[in-house]
């Protein structure tokens, strides 16, 4: 996909954007000129493309380009840096129209499926960024809840990756503080893995600071760790 026109811009670090492409699809724009750059980037497309692909309610991902010198069309100075630092290869999240941020009394009615899909992603990929603060998580217009921003995951960063616990800021730890929650071993699955980050541009994952070899590798150590 090609970037075409930015629609609307939103708030958030990574200065995600509404766009069409040359192809006349909209998406949610992530830049890896801005934020932590390429690795939220990477972090994002590994956790929803696997999720997305076990049918897991969260935005499937895809890449956008970003020509050289796209003219400024859009927003203020410090945008359009973000645009010329962030030409080649971005993140582009599927668009659920008219979503909102979902409330935690609404989270705490949902079904367990998606409450343990949930818990299972976040303990996976040692998610740090699900707070009572900002639970990222939305809900549609046919009050569909969707698990969306995992740009900031400490599987992919300096983070013990032995850990079987969700952080202490995690929504559920209050929310939902008597429930016990089921891990999905779906997840656990290496192959699917595989075929994820050979979707990833090789310019993304070297910036990111891994090879595909070593991406793999810490992905694998992980699933080991939580198959015991």
């Amino acid at each position: 996909m090609v970037l075409k026109t930015f629609i609307k811009h939103y708030p958030g670090s990574s200065f995600p954007t509404l766009i069409e492409t040359e192809s006349g699809s909209k998406h949610i724009l992530k830049m890896r000129g801005a934020g932590n750059g390429s690795i939220s980037l990477l972090s994002e497309f590994i956790c929803n493309k696997v999720a997305n692909k076990l049918k897991w309610s969260v935005p499937d991902v895809d890449w956008v380009y970003i020509p050289d010198n796209f003219p400024w069309v859009f927003g203020t100075d410090e945008f359009d840096d973000i645009v010329q630092k962030s030409c080649g290869w971005n993140l582009a999240v599927e668009y659920i129209p008219n979503a909102i941020q979902a409330d935690l009394k609404f989270i705490e009615t949902a079904d367990e499926d998606l409450l343990n899909s949930i818990y299972t992603l976040d303990l996976f990929f040692v998610n740090v960024d699900r707070t009572g603060k900002s639970n990222n998580l939305l809900k549609d217009d046919r009050g569909q809840i969707w698990i969306i921003d995992h740009g900031s995951l400490g599987l992919f960063q300096s983070i013990d990756i032995t850990r079987k616990e969700l952080f202490n800021n995690h929504i559920f730890h209050k929310m939902l503080s008597n429930k016990e929650f089921v891990y999905d071993y779906m997840l656990n699955n290496n192959k699917l893995f595989l075929e994820v980050i050979d979707l990833i541009p090789d310019s993304i994952i070297s910036e990111g600071g891994f090879t595909k070899e070593t991406l793999y590798k810490r992905i694998a150590e992980r699933i080991i760790h939580l198959s015991k």
